[in-house]
């Protein structure tokens, strides 16, 4: 097995791509293991948001043909290094079930997500009279969410958007992403989003408290008024 690779950087981001190419000079199909060497998880080609086959967090393991090659690429978070990959030659194919497995995910990448749209789903629930819907309907457009509490939702969502461009991203469409937006460090980027993760979560449960406690006040207002 040989093999080589070719690394670059994008501008203003702490992002390398790599890529790798594979030769089998072998009459026999033979089995390659890509090992990321870099400091960071490898972003690997997706389809349908999945992972492209064979590959994971940590690099790939698949078959390049007899005397054929194959060329994989995929992107990481890290800068680059003298020796950003490691190809080990894994040996023969055989037939223990792992091309099954590829098999299998290939089938659920062409077939999507088999959960029906949620808004497509009747819900059940008690029935409401209309006079009570249309009063609470009201109420709700009446409501609003305060300006900073807005402001800070805003600033969250506007972060979880761009590591959802990145997240199910492929190497071509991460570094367009990457170069058209204001990413800035997408290692920041993946820490901001992880705390915002646990302060929603806390600021959830804070307000799920404070509602129920506010729905159970009911303030004697016409007694009050009769006092002296």
């Amino acid at each position: 097995m040989k093999s080589d690779w070719s690394v670059n950087t994008l501008d203003g981001h702490s992002v390398t791509l790599v890529t790798v190419d594979i030769r089998n000079p072998s009459p026999v199909d033979r089995r390659v293991r890509v090992s990321n060497c870099l400091d960071g998880p490898v972003m690997p080609p997706r389809r349908a948001g999945v992972p492209a086959p064979g590959w994971n967090e940590n690099g790939f393991e698949g078959v390049v043909p007899a005397e054929g090659r194959r060329t994989l690429g995929y992107a990481c978070p890290a800068p680059p290094r003298r020796l950003p990959v490691s190809v080990v030659d894994a040996g023969r194919t055989d037939d223990d079930g792992a091309d099954a497995v590829d098999a299998v995910t290939d089938a659920v990448r062409e077939l999507g997500d088999p959960r029906p749209p949620s808004d497509a789903v009747p819900m059940p629930g008690p029935t409401v009279d209309a006079s009570e819907a249309t009063e609470a309907e009201s109420e709700k457009q009446t409501a609003t969410v305060p300006p900073a509490v807005e402001s800070w939702l805003t600033a969250v969502e506007d972060r979880i958007e761009r590591g959802e461009r990145l997240t199910d991203a492929s190497v071509v469409s991460a570094t367009d992403a990457l170069d058209s937006e204001d990413c800035g460090d997408v290692s920041d980027l993946s820490r901001r989003v992880a705390a915002d993760a646990t302060a929603l979560e806390a600021v959830a449960a804070r307000a799920a408290t404070l509602e129920e406690r506010a729905a159970a006040v009911d303030v004697p207002v016409d007694a009050l008024r009769r006092l002296p």
